[in-house]
This record gives structure tokens, C-alpha cells and sequence, in this order.
């Protein structure tokens, strides 16, 4: 019985952890439209900047074989 209890202890804590990794793009998107929008700036294509930046950056991996230099495109495409 105590085995189980703790199977569903650590079932609950990994459900828990993958949703805080999960929604962490999501929060920091909806918290930089509203500061946009705190600015007076409507932007409804958060998502897709979102997109566009994770497509170049598997572009870029793809294309050149280097993890590293994805990670650089992500950075150059949000600018």
C-alpha cells in the first residue's frame, strides 16, 4: 500500500514539474503582451512570433548541424 501511495506522490510531482516547463513559453509570451498592451500597443501575434522564431530556429539547427547556432537564431529572431 505504501508503495502506491508513493507511485502516485511521484506520478503527481513529474505532472506537476512538466506542466511549470510547459507553460513557462506561454506566461512569458502573455506577460509581454501585456506590457504591450500596458504601452498602448495591441499585439495579437505573440503565438506567432512564438512559431516563426521555434521554425528558423529548427531551420538554422537543421541546416548547419549545430545545436548552438539555433539557439543564437532564436535570439536573432524575437529582435
Amino acid at each position: 500500500m505504501m508503495d502506491m501511495l508513493a507511485e502516485w506522490w511521484l506520478i503527481a510531482i513529474v505532472v506537476a514539474a512538466s506542466t511549470l516547463r510547459v507553460a513557462a513559453p506561454l506566461v512569458l509570451a502573455a506577460l509581454g503582451g501585456m506590457f504591450a498592451e500596458r504601452s498602448g500597443v495591441v499585439d495579437l501575434s505573440l503565438e506567432g512570433k512564438m512559431l516563426s522564431a521555434a521554425f528558423a530556429a529548427a531551420a538554422v539547427s537543421a541546416a548547419t548541424g549545430s545545436a548552438w547556432l539555433g539557439l543564437a537564431e532564436i535570439g536573432r529572431a524575437h529582435v
